[in-house]
């Protein structure tokens, strides 16, 4: 792959973050499987999350736990961000991170329908303690000469004591060279400073919310929101 100047940059912040920063906060166990496939690009995966509070010593009982995810796509001969859906620039953070949705998912939360209550389990089956909350993914269609990075943050979304609460991130990205070959990059439980970007992504999305227009997801008895929802407070555990 051509990685130009600001890709070298972003490049060598990774491997050294890899080797020398403070991992984030996990509470649980990852476990990401996936392969990327060429001519056309895709990579198909599966991102799964295992809640249990011993491993960061807390007692929670979360009910529901859920991913939302994040995305960033450079594209290294325009040396710009690219996005895949519409609004995503417009929500996008100053380092180019967004909220990973649908178009017409009023929610940020990956996979939730616009009824605020079901999860399609197509894209993320929600998980419990001891039981994992899955995202399933396919990114694709992307041009030569690009480095797609995600980070997978697991969120407790249904508990009466830990609702709200950050559980976990991972960290996982491929790589389209310059004849369309795709190659998995990073995959590993993430570091301090993206889950401070995680934060941005999450105002980015709550400032970009009120004013997106109408959302229709499209999933027959789904109401037509008014507007995307802001996400509320989300803090680690």
């Amino acid at each position: 792959m051509r990685i130009r100047t600001a890709g070298r940059v972003c490049l060598v912040a990774v491997l050294v973050c890899l080797s020398a920063c403070n991992p984030t906060l996990e509470c649980g166990t990852w476990a990401f499987n996936g392969t990327p496939q060429s001519h056309p690009d895709v990579f198909p995966l599966t991102s799964a999350f295992t809640f249990t509070p011993a491993n960061c010593g807390q007692s929670c009982t979360c009910s529901k736990d859920v991913m939302t995810q994040m995305t960033w796509v450079y594209d290294f001969d325009e040396h710009t961000n690219l996005y895949a859906g519409s609004g995503d620039a417009g929500r996008a953070t100053a380092d180019g991170w967004n909220i990973d949705r649908v178009d017409g998912a009023g929610y940020g939360y990956y996979g939730l329908q616009n009824d605020g209550v079901t999860f399609y389990s197509g894209w993320n089956t929600p998980g419990s303690n001891g039981t994992p909350n899955t995202l399933f993914d396919a990114p694709g269609g992307w041009p030569n000469n690009t480095w797609f990075a995600a980070v997978d943050v697991a969120t407790c979304f249904q508990s009466d004591t830990c609702n709200n609460r950050i559980l976990g991130y991972y960290y996982w990205s491929w790589t389209i060279d310059s004849s369309g070959n795709a190659s998995e990059f990073i995959t590993a439980p993430a570091w301090k400073d993206l889950d401070a970007e995680f934060q941005s992504a999450l105002a980015a999305w709550n400032a970009w919310a009120p004013g997106s227009g109408s959302e229709d997801d499209g999933f027959p008895g789904d109401p037509v929101l008014p507007h995307a929802v802001n996400f509320p407070t989300l803090t680690d555990l």
